[in-house]
């Protein structure tokens, strides 16, 4: 796992670990349970940390009741998101699309605040659904409604607009190189549409090429819906209506594919959301499942996280979509119908190791 400076990791970690600390005072003084996975007996791999359901969350003045249900999972709901669709993190910034809100949510997860960006003046968007983030931390949203990919600072102010409406029938993703350098935006296409493909441009908008076409071939998509970039540059894209993962080199030569439809675990019903760790893990998200599954890169199933619940609660999910890691080992994922996003990390050995005698 590629690890940030040790001065921003101790501030992250920090940040994350005063969230979920500051309410853990229950009912009776007791903390809540931690919910980890996979469950006993197997040993323990993630952990959920907190989760969020509106900028709000962040702050640390909120009243003892809004800490206390920030510590179990519960959230403060208050002109939270509706519809959040995509998550994209680095460096402690996490940024979130709503595609009814028509906003993206910024999460600073290292200065504690939140703030939306894309609602009104210049770069406001119409329907933003995938997002990314670069090394700089400048933000991209690929707006379906606008059909260009809308680029803005770390601080939300507005930059540039990459792409045209004429270059996309449905863009839907964007993913972008940590430099900046190359940012890929996907045009999912329609039933009547060829242009299932991605197109890839510069940093000034310059369209530098095209990976793909409709199809079922190796190298072809048909509704392609969510792009990823590994440490190594090389590109996943999740082909969901061939139900499999593709994955290209950074110059868009076919690598390989993987995945099928089907009802067991480590089959896709329907694929939703794609990212991927610092060790080329791949991360999954299901809206049938209800789930998000790990593979490694060459396809085998690691480990399936959550699964459908009547209550709300951390693994939880009804509609997931997005899903995203950073450097810090940590997984950001989406839940459009309960309009949430939760934070799992990651356990390091020795976690697993003191864990793993001890009950759950």
């Amino acid at each position: 796992m590629i690890l940030p400076g040790l001065g921003m990791l101790r501030l992250l970690t920090l940040g994350l670990l005063v969230l979920g600390a500051s309410g853990c005072a229950l009912r009776g003084g007791e903390a809540p349970a931690r919910v980890y996975w996979p469950k006993p007996p197997a040993e323990p791999r993630l952990v959920h940390e907190i989760t969020l359901y509106s900028v709000a969350d962040l702050e640390s003045k909120g009243a003892l009741e809004r800490l206390r249900r920030l510590g179990s999972g519960e959230g403060v709901r208050g002109g939270g998101m509706r519809k959040p669709y995509d998550v994209a993190a680095r460096q402690g910034l996490v940024v979130v699309s709503d595609s009814v809100a028509s906003r993206v949510y910024v999460f600073d997860m290292l200065r504690r605040r939140g703030f939306a960006i894309g609602w009104r003046g210049r770069g406001r968007l119409l329907r933003p659904l995938g997002v990314a983030v670069d090394g700089r931390r400048n933000i991209y949203v690929a707006d379906a409604g606008l059909g260009r990919v809308m680029v803005y600072s770390m601080l939300g102010h507005f930059s540039r607009e990459i792409g045209r409406p004429a270059d996309f029938d449905r863009l839907s993703d964007v993913a972008v190189s940590v430099d900046g350098s190359r940012i890929y935006a996907l045009d999912r296409g329609g039933v009547a549409s060829k242009r299932h493909r991605v197109l890839v441009f510069s940093a000034s908008g310059e369209k530098l090429g095209q990976i793909g076409r409709r199809g079922i071939e190796p190298g072809q998509f048909n509704h392609p819906l969510q792009l990823a970039l590994g440490p190594d540059g090389r590109l996943y894209v999740l082909d969901a209506g061939n139900f499999r993962v593709q994955v290209f080199s950074p110059a868009g030569e076919f690598i390989r594919a993987w995945g099928r439809p089907g009802r067991l675990l480590g089959n896709f019903a329907r694929p939703r959301g794609i990212a991927v760790d610092g060790d080329n893990h791949v991360y999954v998200t299901d809206g049938a499942y209800q789930n998000f599954q790990i593979f490694d890169a060459s396809g085998r199933l690691l480990l399936p996280v959550g699964g459908p619940a009547a209550e709300d609660g951390p693994g939880h999910y009804v509609l997931p979509a997005g899903i995203a890691t950073d450097e810090t080992g940590r997984v950001y994922v989406v839940d459009q119908f309960r309009a949430k996003l939760e934070v799992l990390r990651l356990l390091d050995e020795e976690e697993r190791r003191r864990l793993a005698g001890s009950p759950r």
